[in-house]
């Protein structure tokens, strides 16, 4: 697929982040990605440590992630070697010295169509970008009478009732900026998602220790602008999902 030359040319490196367990998963992503360079990660595996062993290490936080969480929530045993597995990748990436870095997870499908647009979706890309998302949830339009819904928002923000800040309010629907790109809102999933060397070290910040669900580490720091981020419209990758339209269990979560 020329879609798959257009990525390897276009990014340094392109991970696919998967769990020694995976294996019918990676078979099955090799498969629906042939032509594209990509090399397996192997990350953070929930059977391999313990909630308390990574708190005591101060590797994941249960104080920060209460503080940081819209409900108050903590982190579940597959949601923190999630967030510490794609952290790692930026530590990677840093380490070897790559300035823009694909990453998928072991589940992404390719949607061939929306693809066939890769050469000019990677030309619409700013050179500032910092965050794209080829593959997303949730977020891509505000509804009708959204700014009812924000002004509700930004209110309980004011009495404390909601931990959003006004900035993530504002900016949790996607923007309209090119043909076939828009400014990222609060948007969910990490299986499909590239960035720059400055977007590592700002995620690495905000994720030590690991404070974060992966995929809400990305929409606050997009909603906040910390980084500049952008989504892939229409997502250029999917989530692998059972018939009924449903997620598959996630190996890594």
């Amino acid at each position: 697929m020329q879609a798959f030359a257009n990525l390897n040319n276009f990014y340094d490196k392109i991970y696919v982040l998967s769990v020694t367990a995976a294996a019918e998963r990676r078979k099955q992503f090799q498969q629906l990605f042939d032509g594209l360079n990509y090399q397996f990660y192997f990350g953070a595996d929930k059977n391999t440590f313990s909630i308390e062993e990574v708190k005591q290490k101060n590797i994941y936080s249960e104080p920060l992630t209460k503080k940081n969480h819209r409900y108050s929530k903590t982190m579940k045993h597959g949601e923190i070697a999630c967030a510490w597995s794609h952290k790692m990748i930026y530590e990677d990436m840093l380490q070897n010295g790559y300035q823009r870095i694909l990453i998928f997870e072991d589940d992404a499908v390719p949607d061939e169509h929306v693809l066939q647009n890769s050469n000019n979706i990677l030309k619409e890309i700013p050179p500032t970008a910092e965050l794209v998302f080829w593959g997303w949830g949730k977020n891509e339009k505000a509804p009708p009478f959204s700014f009812l819904k924000k002004a509700i928002y930004h209110l309980q923000h004011r009495l404390g009732f909601l931990k959003w800040n006004h900035q993530v309010i504002t900016n949790n629907y996607a923007r309209p900026y090119a043909k076939h790109l828009k400014k990222a809102g609060f948007h969910d999933f990490t299986y499909a998602y590239a960035i720059n060397q400055t977007a590592a070290k700002k995620l690495i910040a905000m994720q030590t220790p690991l404070q974060y669900v992966a995929d809400n580490l990305l929409a606050y720091a997009a909603t906040q602008q910390q980084i500049e981020a952008y989504i892939v419209h229409p997502m250029a990758f999917l989530h692998d999902t059972l018939p009924d339209g449903s997620p598959k269990d996630s190996y890594i979560r």
